[in-house]
């Protein structure tokens, strides 16, 4: 069984966050290419081969630790999420609000990352996991009547990239107004999505 399948292990949640901190802590003075395994093992206090149990590479790793985090920040209750399209909207704004002030709180590791010469391969990670969370939200949003006059992978990557970029300008910025900026960054999307 691997990290992927299971979180109910404690053994594996434990090494899970043991990697997770470890990963962190290292993403405040190296971007993740420069991050090996060995090193990244040793600051998490385990062993290579409980890493290689899980994982084949700090990219895969990270991967999975970027795209889980953003599952978490960006979610919402599509079993409460409203049948008005306006309200609905208003769901993915907090949503959007709510990663912001992750990112807010953890400035100084994301600056990094989202530098123009900082990880392009996090960037890359962080605008596939909003475009998967984009389709989700596209499909919740035509059940509320919305028409998008494109295919629904163009759209998706389409707002996965943008709110990205958005997201790695707000790490560089020093505001902390997320709600403000989150209908800015939702006006500013394609007309066909709907701004708040």
């Amino acid at each position: 069984m691997t990290l992927h399948e299971s979180h109910t292990d404690p053994r594996t949640r434990r090494t899970l966050a043991l990697l997770e901190r470890a990963m962190t802590t290292l993403l405040e003075d190296q971007s993740i290419s420069e991050i090996n395994v060995s090193e990244l093992c040793r600051v998490a206090g385990i062993h290579r081969t409980t890493f290689y149990k899980h994982f084949s590479s700090v990219a895969e790793f990270a991967a999975h630790m970027f795209s889980a985090l953003i599952d978490e920040l960006a979610s919402v209750d599509v079993a409460n999420l409203p049948d008005e399209l306006d309200q609905a909207t208003e769901a993915y704004r907090a949503a959007l609000a709510g990663m912001l002030d992750h990112v807010a709180g953890n400035r100084p590791a994301y600056r990094r990352l989202f530098a123009t010469d900082g990880d392009h391969q996090f960037q890359r990670i962080v605008a596939d996991a909003l475009a998967e969370r984009a389709v989700d939200a596209h499909r919740r949003l035509a059940e509320r009547g919305r028409v998008v006059d494109i295919d629904e992978t163009t759209a998706a990557q389409m707002v996965g990239a943008a709110c990205a970029a958005a997201v790695g300008v707000w790490a560089e910025q020093d505001t902390t107004d997320s709600a403000t900026r989150s209908r800015e960054i939702m006006s500013a999307l394609p007309r066909w999505w709907p701004a708040p």
